[in-house]
């Protein structure tokens, strides 16, 4: 497909307000189409995200104060891959708790597409869980907030993959609801990685999960950034920067 330039001559005499809207039209029109059509500026590789260690760890940061950490584990058997997801969020205002957050998830993956997802999560002392399995191109189970609809395409809100962002239906990880959202490209940007910085690509999520992620070239889930309270943004480390899995809380929700 060829996009035709118009003319400078002839924009030169059109009203300042055209000009305005033909500008924003443009932007728009570069910022969603070019990645979606040949310009991809990330791999469509399902499992490039994943590193050779089989692990991606995260400092999760308030307004550049540490609150917690993400970990990632990945395993192969029989041509499945799957994931254990554990996340723990705390905020306080010296010794006082403000805020608790944890989630346990276990994904299994086949082929790129989400076979099952089982989740538990202490939002704050708010319970949650997911309990779904894919079964005739549709997630059938239980969930906390589960109303069905879950046919594919759609992925969970698990981010290692960097088709992520060429979805408009996502599976909250956390309740089983259905998110319906709007991607847009914002272009290349350098982020902080493990060992200094990557040149990484930013997309933004709006609608009912409102995000902006970042991947390199290769499909690395390399950083996200979100407002609850303050800025939120997720930071690539090392495993060895994550408490050690004995330290864990667990999380026990009742179906």
């Amino acid at each position: 497909m060829m996009v035709r330039c118009a003319s400078l001559i002839a924009l030169a005499v059109l009203p300042a307000t055209f000009l305005l809207k033909f500008l924003r039209v443009f932007v728009i029109f570069f910022a969603v189409w070019l990645p979606a059509h040949g310009a991809d500026p990330v791999s469509r590789n399902w499992q490039s995200g994943i590193p050779a260690d089989n692990v991606l760890a995260y400092e999760v940061f308030r307004n550049d104060t540490r609150i917690g950490f993400h970990h990632m584990q990945f395993s192969r058997k029989d041509g499945e891959v799957r994931v254990d997801i554990h996340i723990e969020l705390d905020v306080s205002l010296g010794f006082i708790p403000l805020f608790s957050y944890t989630h346990d998830n276990t994904e299994i993956w086949r082929d790129g597409e989400l076979q099952s997802l089982v989740s538990k999560t202490d939002n704050n002392g708010d319970l949650a869980f997911a309990d779904l399995a894919l079964k005739e191109n549709s997630y059938l189970g239980t969930g906390s907030r589960y109303d069905g609809g879950l046919g594919l395409p759609i992925m969970p809100t698990s981010y290692f993959d960097p088709n992520f962002v060429r979805q408009q239906r996502l599976i909250s990880s956390q309740d089983g609801r259905l998110l319906e959202v709007s991607v847009a490209y914002l272009g290349p940007e350098q982020v902080p990685d493990i060992n200094g910085s990557v040149e990484a690509h930013r997309f933004r999520l709006t609608g009912d999960l409102e995000i902006d992620i970042w991947y390199t070239g290769d499909g690395r889930w390399v950083r996200t950034e979100f407002s609850r309270g303050g800025v939120l943004s997720y930071r690539p480390v090392a495993a060895s920067a994550i408490p050690p899995k004995t330290a864990w809380r667990k999380v026990e929700v009742e179906e």
